[in-house]
């Protein structure tokens, strides 16, 4: 048991989660607007989603020479990652490429200090927003100007194409903003007074009750758009918006960290799971 749990330590604050996650996420939102020619834009999202979230929990380590658990594989791993994100990087368009750096200056802002000593993440509330607004880029903007894929033709011609893409990234925020809940609830006991996180600044039961309106404001933009869905993968995404509204709401039942940690940001992997369970 303690070697499965060394090997589950390492792949949680090694990013390995978060990033198979946020890739699943990626799959899941483009499935009826985005074909991959090949592996390159999922694996590029994944070694940068590893990356990003690497710099953010180790970057100020690093370069204060302290040390922390699993320090050198887990310096080999982002290593590796930045040379592929790099190959992949080189290989896209113009476009995609300044979306791609928009989404990692986010990254970095979050990280280290801005020029008054604060960085992003020491900004009241602005935590979910550039975590929401980094995914979204990533997932709904970054696709329709790759290299590597195709979009899929939508009827009503450019403007209608847009105004669906406009929503879908208005919805991928909701979505990543209520699914943060939990770890800002779970990060009460280690985050600092002045950080100001949405739990410490308006309570535990509102953080929960925000991050279950923003499940229902998913689901109501999801209805006005499709209706009721007949077919069973578009049922699923109301199914798993209820799971996510329930883990936001049982958050602070749970004391151990692998609740927020591994449960709650396999939730886009499990729906992926069903979605493909059920093709």
């Amino acid at each position: 048991m303690g070697f499965l749990k060394h090997i589950l330590d390492f792949y949680l604050r090694s990013s390995l989660h978060v990033a198979l996650c946020f890739v699943a996420l990626f799959l899941i939102c483009n499935q009826d607007r985005y074909s991959p020619v090949g592996i390159e834009v999922p694996l590029l999202l994944f070694c940068g989603a590893l990356l990003g979230y690497n710099l953010i929990k180790y970057g100020r380590l690093v370069l204060d020479g302290s040390q922390f658990r699993y320090r050198l594989p887990i310096l080999l791993l982002s290593v590796m990652a930045v040379v592929v994100a790099g190959y992949l990087f080189l290989e896209e368009s113009f476009e995609a490429q300044l979306i791609l750096l928009g989404s990692a200056l986010l990254g970095v802002l979050y990280a280290f200090p801005l020029p008054r000593h604060r960085n992003f993440r020491q900004v009241p509330w602005i935590k979910l927003v550039i975590v929401a607004l980094a995914w979204s880029l990533l997932i709904i903007c970054y696709p329709n100007f790759s290299t590597h894929g195709e979009m899929s033709s939508t009827t009503g011609g450019e403007v209608s194409s847009l105004w669906m893409s406009l929503v879908d990234f208005i919805q991928l925020m909701l979505l990543v903003m209520a699914l943060c809940i939990p770890f800002e609830i779970r990060d009460l006991k280690y985050d600092a007074p002045q950080l100001r996180t949405v739990p410490q600044v308006i309570g535990t039961r509102n953080a929960k009750i925000l991050g279950v309106a923003w499940c229902v404001l998913y689901i109501v933009i999801e209805y006005f758009q499709l209706g009721w869905p007949s077919d069973v993968e578009h049922q699923l995404t109301y199914l798993m918006l209820g799971v996510i509204a329930l883990a936001i709401w049982r958050a602070d039942q749970f004391k151990s960290d692998y609740y927020a940690s591994f449960f709650v940001e396999a939730i886009p992997a499990l729906w992926w799971l069903l979605i493909h369970l059920n093709q």
